[in-house]
Formats: C-alpha cells, sequence, structure tokens
C-alpha cells in the first residue's frame, strides 16, 4: 500500500470509513479523515490519531490491506496496456 493509495481512501467525496489492518493483526478504524495524516512528502509513513491525545506512527511497509464499504475510491496511476501494445 502507497502513502497515496491511502490519501485516496482518506480524500474520498463523500468520505467513507474504513479500517487499517496492519502486518501485526492491529488495525485502525478510520471514522474521520481527519484522524489519519499522510503528509503530501511522506511516502511511506502515516499517523493516526486516537482518543484521549494518542497517536500511533505507521511504517506502511506493514500495512497488510484496508478494508470499507461501498465503492471503491477512484484509484490513480498506471493504466494497463492492452494486448498488442495499444493502449
Amino acid at each position: 500500500m502507497t502513502a497515496d493509495r491511502l490519501r485516496e481512501f482518506k480524500n474520498t467525496v463523500p468520505f467513507k470509513p474504513f479500517t487499517i489492518h496492519m502486518n501485526d493483526g492491529s488495525k485502525f478504524k478510520i471514522t474521520d479523515p481527519e484522524s489519519l495524516v499522510v503528509h503530501k512528502d511522506w511516502t511511506v509513513d502515516a499517523i493516526v490519531l486516537l482518543p484521549r491525545g494518542e497517536f500511533r506512527f505507521l511504517y506502511l511497509k506493514n500495512l497488510s490491506h484496508v478494508s470499507g464499504r461501498g465503492t471503491l475510491p477512484k484509484l490513480g496511476g498506471r493504466r494497463r496496456r492492452r494486448e498488442g501494445g495499444e493502449n
């Protein structure tokens, strides 16, 4: 999971809650887009803000998957090339 992809989940309009699952089994339910911080210059890091002023620093290479409900956010990125080298 890249930081850009995580930003896309966070910035979906209207926002849809989702859960970040880490490789160690921990998970973080994101119910408010403001509770997830992925700075525009960060590529493999994020911060989840928790109740009572706590936070967790996430190393995105340890992120297993993201789950949620509803339609997928628009995912940017490369387009696949079709057979024969045409776009």
